[in-house]
């Protein structure tokens, strides 16, 4: 990567402090999506399992990777020390490359999902269990670690290799996520069957398909440049406020997720009011978990199989998400 002279002190402080507001944004974003999804039992639905994963991995690139990242740039532009090690080093490529990487695969994972379910609605509804879920999150960090090993590793051998390995695959799925989102809005735009089976008003119509475009928007703005860019670096020199500028545009995606999902969606609008309405109140949650509790002591007082108990509630949980997805 072929980069311009070093910047000033107060470039550095500049820099400095927008990427200290974006990590700011990112940590609270995605912390208060998680925390409306943990709180509220009518959330805890299959269809928004991916979703949350994208906000863990977001909140670890806020987290963690961000300010090792703020650290790294203050320290080149002389306004700290910098100390940094070979394990502190490989910390910030490890976290930074994994969760960077499982954030737009779960992006490429839900925009699948949801072209799938929109395109072959009942195939979807046979196949979306949330034992499928569960198998689409343990593999979208299977492939996280994968590449990032396959992109750390090389990136010891030549920085050029690495590059390249990186922008063919952030590049593909990129177009992936363009892809299905547009096949998305092409649907709504023809009012497909799913539209007719579900009776959606036109005004649903259109703030779902505004959703999918401002969707497609970010991921186009967020990553098109940083990869373009590092294309570029391998041949001529990139300035280092361009460089720096599509970093912080990349970030941005991170805590533009739970705006876009959590505020657009009217599920987590209506949690999250209610949230701050009920605190204090008795939790629905823990009186279901007591009933559960309550059940399952009878159970094995009566010596029954237990597998087939908890098979059963599951089974009945998705049921009541089935028939709530179809009164939507």
């Amino acid at each position: 990567m072929l980069l311009t002279a070093a910047f000033s002190r107060t470039d550095g402080v500049v820099w400095c402090s927008a990427f200290a507001v974006v990590s700011f944004f990112i940590i609270s974003g995605n912390l208060l999506a998680i925390t409306v999804f943990a709180l509220n039992k009518k959330l805890r639905r299959k269809s928004f399992f991916l979703v949350i994963n994208m906000a863990f991995a977001d909140l670890m690139l806020g987290a963690l990777s961000l300010p090792l990242f703020i650290y790294q740039l203050g320290g080149d532009s002389k306004l700290w020390t910098l100390e940094w090690n070979f394990f502190l080093g490989m910390f910030y490529r490890v976290v930074d490359t994994v969760c960077a990487q499982s954030s737009i695969i779960t992006a490429a994972f839900i925009a699948g999902e949801r072209f799938y379910a929109i395109g072959w609605p009942l195939k979807h509804r046979s196949f979306a269990r949330r034992r499928a879920y569960y198998t689409l999150i343990v593999l979208v960090w299977i492939f996280s670690i994968a590449i990032s090993a396959a992109i750390i590793s090389s990136l010891y051998q030549s920085v050029n290799v690495s590059i390249h390995i990186w922008v063919v695959y952030a590049g593909a799925l990129t177009v992936i996520i363009c892809g299905c989102y547009i096949g998305i809005w092409i649907k709504y735009k023809q009012g497909g069957d799913l539209m007719r089976i579900q009776n959606r008003g036109m005004t649903q119509n259109k703030r779902s398909t505004k959703t999918l475009l401002l969707i497609t928007l970010v991921v186009l703005l967020s990553w098109l440049p940083l990869i373009i860019t590092n294309t570029i670096s391998v041949y001529i020199p990139v300035n280092h406020d361009i460089f720096l500028f599509v970093n912080l545009l990349n970030f941005c995606n991170s805590f533009s997720n739970p705006v876009i999902y959590s505020l657009r969606i009217p599920e987590f609008r209506r949690a999250l009011f209610s949230s701050t309405r009920y605190i204090g109140k008795p939790s629905v949650s823990r009186l279901a978990a007591t009933s559960t509790a309550v059940q399952l002591k009878v159970t094995l007082k009566h010596n029954v199989d237990l597998r087939a108990f908890l098979q059963e509630k599951e089974y009945r949980e998705e049921m009541d998400e089935t028939e709530t997805e179809l009164r939507a």
